[in-house]
C-alpha cells in the first residue's frame, strides 16, 4: 500500500504506539506472529511530498532511523498542486545513498513493472 501526501514524520510515533497497543492485546490476536510495525515496514510505502521536515536538517536522519526502514520512502513531486513552495524536490539532510533509494531502488521494488 502506498500512502500519498500523508507526510512522513508521524510514522515513528505511530509505529511505537501500534506495537505498544499490540503487546497489551496480544492474546486477542494470536495469528499475528510478529510486531505490527514489522508488517507495516514490509507492506506500506510513503511518498516524500509533502515532507514535513523539521527546522534542523540533522533531525531528518533521526526520523529515518526511528522509522526503522529506508525502503518505505518513495519520490513524488506533488504535481499538479501549485502550493509546493520549495525549489528542491528532495528535502535537505538526506544522505546520498538514501536519495538513490528514494528515487530509483524503492520505486522499482514497489512497482516491479517499471523495470
Amino acid at each position: 500500500m502506498v500512502l500519498i501526501e500523508s507526510g512522513v514524520t508521524w510514522l515513528p510515533a505511530y509505529l511505537w504506539r501500534i506495537n505498544k497497543t499490540w503487546r497489551g492485546v496480544r492474546a486477542e490476536t494470536p495469528w499475528l506472529d510478529r510486531l505490527p510495525s514489522e508488517i507495516i515496514r514490509e507492506h506500506v510505502r510513503l511518498t516524500i511530498q509533502p515532507f514535513d521536515e523539521p527546522d534542523d536538517a540533522r533531525q531528518i536522519e533521526t526520523i529515518i532511523e526511528e522509522i526503522g526502514s529506508d525502503d518505505m520512502l518513495l519520490f513524488s513531486t506533488d504535481y499538479p498542486h501549485w502550493q509546493f513552495e520549495g525549489t528542491d524536490a528532495m528535502p535537505d539532510g538526506l544522505p546520498d545513498a538514501l536519495i538513490r533509494k528514494i528515487l530509483i531502488d524503492n520505486p522499482l521494488e514497489t512497482y516491479p513493472r517499471l523495470s
